[in-house]
This record gives C-alpha cells, structure tokens and sequence, in this order.
C-alpha cells in the first residue's frame, strides 16, 4: 500500500528539512525527476546519515529498504520509523522483503533502496535485492546521488558534524521487461553508474 503522509510523517519531514538546511547547507537537485506514480529510488550509500537525508529530499512519503539496525539508532532510526521502513536483516535473503516493496510499488508509492546493501563510503558490489524488485515491479528507477553524509557522519561514528549535504535526482530509467531479472541488474548498475559520474565530478 502507499504510506499515508501522516501528521507523525509530516513533522518529522519538516523538522528534519528544517535542520538539515540549518547545519548542513542542504540542498536539492533534479527533484523534477521523480515521476508522480511509482518509482523504485536507488542511491549510493556513504553514510548512515543516507536515509535521513533522502528521506528529506524526496517530494513525498517513501518507503525504504533498509538495515534493521539502523533502526536502533538515534535521530537516524527516528526518522527512518517516521519516513516508514521495510526492515532487512543483513546477510539474509529475504522474499517477504521483495513481496513488501512490489506490493508497496504495485499500489503506486516511491520505494528507496541502496544497492550496495551496506555503508560503503568508497562504493562497492551491487546486492541483488533492487534488481529483483525492478523485475518484479515493472516501475520506473530513479537514480540519487548523495554527496557529503559522509563527511556529516563518518563510518563509526553517530553523533554528525557540520558538512554540506545535497542530494542530486538524475533521470528516471525506464521499466525493464516483465520479469527480465538481467535486464533489471543492468537498470540498476545503469542508475548507480549514473550516481558515480556525479560524485566524480563533485
């Protein structure tokens, strides 16, 4: 189902909004990107500030996918409870997960993920997961670049620190073949080939 934009949603986005522009300097490209139906969201993942700041820079309620643990941790498991979360334990394949986010993407909502599967502040190998939610869901991919989380909250650490923060949205992709698993990889590995010529000319 889509996620209600709840009052609870509704202050914790403008709150978070708010302070991200005051400490951080935050900022918003390309959000025009974000087609007004489904779309499945796909970022790189420097930091675990990540969720908190796409969250904010989306233009509605989105779901996510993401760690179970992050949920455990302060501001960043507040607002990830507040935005709405699918949560995956890591190093576990789970299809209840897959069913949720096509279901979620199905009735017409944004679903976010990262790729990567962990923090990986220099990058790294792509986890099947967003691929089997592309084949399945038949929606457009959207890629994010976000760029600073990880000078705002290193690897390790959890209360952040002064950094500016932006989150850049390119083009959407469209939907590959029903069911095509391959084509669905080579989608997301497009998107976040995208995001990587971003930060490279950051």
């Amino acid at each position: 189902m889509v996620p209600r934009e709840t009052p609870v949603y509704r202050l914790t986005y403008h709150t978070v909004r708010l302070l991200l522009r005051l400490f951080f300097g935050f900022r918003i490209e390309g959000a025009a990107h974000i087609p007004p139906g489904p779309a499945l969201i796909v970022s790189n993942h420097p930091s675990a500030f990540d969720p908190v700041v796409l969250g904010a820079a989306l233009p509605r309620r989105a779901l996510f996918v993401g760690a179970a643990e992050f949920l455990t941790m302060p501001l960043v498991g507040w607002a990830m409870r507040a935005y709405g979360t699918i949560p995956v334990r890591r190093g576990q394949v789970d299809l209840s997960v897959v069913k949720e986010a096509v279901r979620a993407l199905e009735a017409g909502a944004l679903v976010a993920i990262f790729p990567e599967g962990r923090v990986s502040p220099e990058g790294g190998a792509l986890k099947p997961g967003a691929g089997v939610i592309a084949a399945r869901a038949g929606v457009p991919t959207v890629p994010a670049a976000i760029l600073g989380t990880a000078r705002a909250l290193p690897l390790g650490h959890y209360i952040p620190r002064p950094a500016r923060v932006r989150v850049i949205f390119g083009p959407p992709l469209p939907p590959p073949p029903p069911g095509d698993r391959a084509a669905a990889d080579q989608m997301v590995e497009e998107a976040l080939s995208w995001v990587r010529g971003v930060l490279q000319r950051a």
